[in-house]
């Protein structure tokens, strides 16, 4: 069995051992799903399988394009075009495109005309977070390959590996949404937890119904406009570890466990229905900052709306 290192993805695992044993390798694949699930080190892994070679960066036979600055030009869609007309040096050619959905359409209808008739020694990856960014004729040619969330378990217990302490472990594969590399990056970042505390004040604003504070809510949470949706989870998260705390359930639950007090603290103080309607009101505001509406209007209506619930 390959892929053998790849936390999760047992589906793509499957199908690619299966086509490697069958020796039925397509031209063209597309891994899709959300960033740091492993999609970059699956495709890496079955170049080497492929090209038989455990150092794929010696590998003459192996092409990565990545996006040059903001976007992935036409002109390195016409060097990879220049470059795949040349033999390899054994079975295979492959190019892996990186970020895939970062093509200009130029560069997308460029790579259209290799997509429809490749060498057959050639195999082109397009590794995406986003396939519906990519002209439907690309996708129509590629053999889709769908990469899922990383399992809560599986993300904690190889943090727990790592020597994340178990509590930590817990509350970052609550945040990483099913992403290994956010569940690093998040177990190494002091922000994380400024984030998390700041978070705790917001709720603690609105729960106070000091209509001041409230509205200036806003400003403050302007610092984490880049991960909005990041702290609109730890307010949902919070909000769901009231709802546990209300219903008396197992507290090994809870995810923001370290900040238990708070937790059965507001718990008394609000109703099942409160916390219910206080939740679908930040999912609300997550499909808005998603759908590019304006920040500072999104969280305003959100805190007024909250307020609305609880007053």
């Amino acid at each position: 069995m390959y892929f053998e290192n790849i936390k999760g993805q047992e589906f793509a695992k499957k199908y690619m051992n299966n086509s490697i044993k069958k020796g039925k390798i397509n031209h063209a694949y597309m891994f899709e799903g959300i960033e740091g699930i492993g999609k970059e080190t699956f495709a890496k892994e079955l170049a080497e399988i492929l090209l038989e070679t455990p150092h794929l960066e010696n590998a003459p036979d192996c092409i990565r394009v990545k996006p040059d600055g903001n976007s992935i030009k036409i002109a390195q869609i016409r060097n990879l075009q220049s470059d795949i007309v040349i033999k390899p040096h054994k079975k295979y050619k492959i190019y892996i495109i990186d970020k895939a959905e970062k093509m200009t359409v130029e560069a997308q209808n460029a790579l259209l005309k290799t997509l429809e008739e490749p060498p057959e020694y050639a195999i082109i990856i397009l590794v995406t977070n986003n396939k519906e960014s990519l002209l439907p004729t690309i996708r129509s040619r590629c053999e889709v390959i769908k990469f899922t969330p990383i399992s809560f378990v599986e993300v904690k217990n190889y943090l727990v590996s790592q020597g994340v302490e178990e509590n930590r472990a817990n509350l970052l594969s609550a945040f990483s949404r099913g992403s290994m590399k956010k569940a690093l990056e998040l177990s190494s970042s002091n922000d994380f937890y400024e984030m998390k505390e700041s978070v705790q004040n917001y709720i603690e604003t609105i729960l106070s119904k000091n209509m001041v504070e409230i509205l200036d809510i806003p400003s403050q949470m302007e610092k984490y406009k880049s991960e909005s949706i990041t702290v609109l989870d730890m307010m949902i998260n919070y909000f769901r570890d009231i709802m546990i705390c209300k219903e008396h359930v197992d507290k090994n639950m809870i995810i923001n466990a370290d900040k238990i007090v708070f937790i059965q603290n507001v718990s008394t103080k609000i109703t099942y229905s409160q916390v219910s309607k206080i939740i679908d009101i930040i999912e609300d505001t997550k499909i808005k900052i998603k759908g590019n509406c304006n920040f500072n209007v999104s969280i305003q209506v959100m805190s007024l709306n909250i307020y609305e619930v609880i007053k």
